[in-house]
């Protein structure tokens, strides 16, 4: 037997004396609620039973969940899931900190404001295979979202004092005005482009 499987079965004997405890707790916490119901007046068959119901289901289900999970890490069940479903998802990567060597600008949007930004820039879009953007804040702050499923996601505030922000090509993102703002993009290729 390995230590694997001994330290399951392990696992599923400490559940079973625990689901055990909890039955016990919830027949008394049960017994305790009829008696306190009893002081009042008397039981009907609906009182005893919605009593028995709410109680007893009510303590065996949330002390078993709660069992279940703590018991479940031990039992190994988590690593399985974790590197069955990890295994098939492509990897995300993250977002570049730098531009690539080679690259030229060649064209800057006009000067943005909060009130000026166009809507195409705060709704998800990508720029074209090949063309990078560089986010030039001159004051205030923007909120650089990028929202992708190929990158790991990124919600960055832009502010003059931080390096300009990188647009990957083709990689949806948007920004938003945090108060008053003034930006441009920057757009660049390579210079064979």
């Amino acid at each position: 037997m390995t230590t694997a499987s001994t330290s399951r079965d392990s696992a599923r004997a400490d559940f079973r004396r625990m689901m055990k405890l909890i039955g016990i707790a919830g027949i008394v916490m049960t017994v305790g609620a009829l008696w306190y119901l009893s002081l009042f007046g008397p039981l009907t068959v609906h009182m005893v039973v919605a009593t028995i119901g709410g109680v007893f289901v009510s303590v065996l289900l949330g002390c078993g969940l709660f069992a279940a999970a703590f018991f479940s890490d031990k039992s190994g069940h988590d690593e399985q899931v974790t590197r069955a479903t990890s295994a098939g998802s492509p990897a995300r990567a993250t977002n570049p900190d730098a531009l690539p060597d080679g690259l030229l600008p060649y064209r800057r949007t006009p000067d943005f404001s909060e009130t000026s930004v166009p809507p195409a820039l705060l709704a998800d879009h990508d720029t074209k295979p090949g063309t990078w953007g560089l986010i030039h804040v001159a004051s205030g702050k923007l909120r650089y979202t990028i929202t992708d499923p190929r990158r790991m996601p990124a919600d960055i505030i832009l502010t003059p004092d931080r390096a300009p922000g990188i647009v990957e090509p083709s990689i949806r993102h948007h920004v938003e005005p945090i108060g008053a703002v003034a930006f441009h993009v920057e757009f660049l290729r390579a210079a064979a482009d």
